[in-house]
């Protein structure tokens, strides 16, 4: 099912949780670098903000298209393939599968984030247009993905928050 990654939870900064459902999860482990050479891989996350709650639920992420920029260490997504996707969700859902935020991986086991990731993060936060007040980033390594959090602070600057991993007792 989820192949490698056993965390499919993160704690968000205001305690509500993130979870990854079995479609997303299956998604992203395919497309892990794990091979030498493979290229970056992203796209967007689509899912629910569950209510009377602060958790979320990433059901869905778009793959790769082919007007995306792709490289071993970098990845350029165009709005050409991942934005009719989302329009369709939402009207496919009546308004319920959102977009929540941008995947992408890196080539290591335990993905943390660039600075250019943290450049390009903040810019999308302050630009995007998003119905919640958040947009959540993952980067997805080889054994492991990471969670951050954007929020807007004011009309000039953001906030992002690592998300670390809920870990379920057996």
């Amino acid at each position: 099912m989820c192949g490698l990654f056993t965390v499919v939870r993160f704690v968000r900064h205001n305690g509500g949780q993130i979870t990854f459902g079995a479609q997303a999860l299956d998604a992203l482990h395919q497309l892990r670098q794990v091979d030498d050479g493979a290229q970056e891989a992203g796209g967007v996350l689509l899912g629910r903000l569950i209510v009377n709650t602060e958790d979320v639920v990433v059901d869905e992420i778009t793959k790769p298209g082919p007007d995306d920029i792709r490289g071993r260490y970098r990845f350029k997504r165009s709005s050409n393939s991942a934005q009719p996707r989302v329009v369709s969700a939402w009207r496919e859902s009546t308004g319920t599968k959102i977009y929540l935020g941008d995947w992408h991986s890196h080539p290591e086991d335990h993905p943390s984030p660039s600075c250019v990731d943290r450049r390009d993060w903040n810019r999308v936060v302050k630009r995007a247009v998003y119905e919640q007040d958040f947009l959540l980033f993952a980067i997805v390594g080889r054994r492991s993905i990471g969670v951050w959090e954007g929020r807007r602070i004011g009309r000039r600057s953001t906030a992002l928050h690592q998300c670390p991993a809920a870990i379920d007792e057996a």
